[in-house]
């Protein structure tokens, strides 16, 4: 009985996705706390209520995709299709954490930070859900569900939505998601394919798929270079930490324009990308408490 407990709490924890989920969060916390450099208990309860919708917008995501899951050799161990969990389990789920995120960002933060949470859901699960089945292309609309987490942390401490810092911390969450996503393609690009879904490898050779991931993680060290020109990060040595952080990724994502790139490197790439995205918000975080 015990065993089976701790399997099914295992299948929720996989359901969850906490590995992406958490990061989501993080940016909501990084939003807040450049705006108001405090940690606190209203802090912390809107990263949480952030990561419940983060799950929320997952579990719903893995309910209307189950039988393309299905399909795919990356995806059909996952527990829905699996059979893991039952799929009215797994709605009710959604449901409690959505309605939990949507009330606790609203008591913690205020109806703004909360409504927006809801556009990011809806934006993830309609518009580029539905959208990547009809285009190849859907991550660049898709892509702005990244940018809005920090969003909501900024309004939740009181921000507005047109502040200067926060446009310019959404750009560059909305640049880092592209070059990500064709990432995933460039490896997983067939099974893409066998599962109906629009891929780009049926439209551009790997050669130019690689070229467009090189130039999309260009346009996010640029991004994120306009935080230090609009002063949103000011202390010198957080500055020169970006500096040396963004040549090496770009240097290490000038290996993609090289023919002899190999499949099994992409998640090196990967690595690297989530790693400078990390560290951004570290440095952020840091700047505003040395400041």
């Amino acid at each position: 009985m015990k065993s089976n407990s701790g399997n099914k709490l295992k299948y929720y924890l996989e359901l969850c996705k906490l590995k992406i989920m958490i990061p989501v969060s993080l940016t909501g916390f990084t939003g807040y706390f450049i705006f108001d450099p405090r940690i606190s208990v209203k802090i912390i309860i809107v990263s949480f209520g952030i990561l419940l919708l983060a799950i929320s917008a997952s579990v719903l995501n893995q309910i209307q995709e189950v039988e393309l899951d299905r399909k795919m050799n990356r995806t059909h161990d996952r527990p829905i299709p699996a059979c893991k969990i039952n799929l009215k389990h797994a709605i009710l789920f959604f449901l409690i954490n959505i309605i939990a995120g949507t009330a606790i960002i609203y008591s913690s933060g205020n109806l703004n930070a909360a409504i927006i949470g809801l556009v990011t859901i809806f934006w993830y699960n309609v518009i580029y859900t539905y959208s990547k089945r009809i285009t190849a292309f859907a991550v660049v609309p898709g892509a702005v569900t990244g940018a809005l987490p920090p969003l909501i942390g900024w309004v939740a401490a009181g921000g507005t939505i047109w502040d200067e810092p926060i446009i310019f911390l959404e750009f560059l969450f909305f640049t880092g998601q592209i070059p990500h996503f064709w990432l995933l393609i460039l490896k997983y690009g067939e099974e893409y394919g066998r599962a109906g879904i629009p891929s780009l490898t049926k439209i551009l050779r790997r050669d130019q798929i690689n070229r467009l991931t090189f130039t999309w993680v260009v346009t996010s060290v640029i991004a994120a270079l306009f935080l230090c020109y609009f002063e949103i990060i000011k202390t010198s040595f957080i500055i020169g930490i970006l500096l040396i952080a963004s040549a090496f990724l770009i240097w290490k994502f000038s290996k993609l324009l090289k023919p002899t790139t190999e499949d099994n490197n992409l998640r090196h790439y990967s690595i690297f990308l989530d790693s400078y995205f990390l560290l951004v918000l570290i440095l952020l975080i840091a700047d505003r408490i040395i400041v």
